[in-house]
């Protein structure tokens, strides 16, 4: 892997350079190989599944790539989902803490709306993180260019994944990111 073969090592730089986000080794080899490139600028994986032990990292890691591509890659729509709601928005006031306490991020700000339920915010680049539901209806309608499923473990029916999978369809460099906790004795 190389920074040629894999938009992971940007990833990487962002989070130490600009976020002074230093990454675990697991979450730096994530990246890396989770955001590797197909010959045709594509991203080799359009659905990546997370299964790590509990706070170890799962969601901080979720927030510095999300950032990252809204920053970097200027994609034009991220959603955040949570089979709780609070949880999703909860990841979602971290990142836009994280953005308001660096100046040249935060002067990227140009909208930020937190109204429960309601959560997004713009770049002055178009981008945007929104907050779904994760229901039958959350994201529809949309097109996403990353689309994140907060502690897939807890989702009891295929609906929201159903719904909100979908929106990446008619984006050539889209992901799905899934993630979900499990206990450390289960990990091995």
């Amino acid at each position: 892997m190389t920074p040629a073969t894999s938009k992971g090592f940007s990833a990487v730089d962002f989070a130490d350079d600009v976020l002074g986000i230093t990454l675990m080794p697991w979450q730096r080899w994530l990246l890396i190989h989770a955001l590797e490139l197909l010959s045709d600028g594509r991203f080799r994986f359009r659905t990546v599944l997370v299964l790590a032990a509990r706070q170890n990292g799962k969601t901080l890691l979720v927030e510095v790539k999300n950032l990252w591509k809204l920053f970097v890659l200027r994609v034009p729509l991220v959603i955040g989902t949570a089979q709780i709601l609070d949880y999703a928005e909860e990841s979602w006031d971290k990142a836009v803490e994280i953005v308001e306490g660096i100046p040249d991020l935060a002067a990227e700000l140009i909208h930020v709306d937190r109204t429960n339920g309601k959560k997004a915010f713009k770049l002055a680049n178009g981008s945007r993180w929104k907050i779904a539901a994760a229901s039958r209806k959350g994201g529809r309608s949309l097109s996403a260019d990353d689309v994140n499923l907060d502690e897939l473990r807890e989702h009891h029916t295929w609906e929201s994944w159903g719904a909100v999978t979908k929106t990446t369809m008619a984006r050539r460099r889209a992901q799905v990111w899934a993630t979900a906790a499990c206990s450390s004795s289960s990990v091995g």
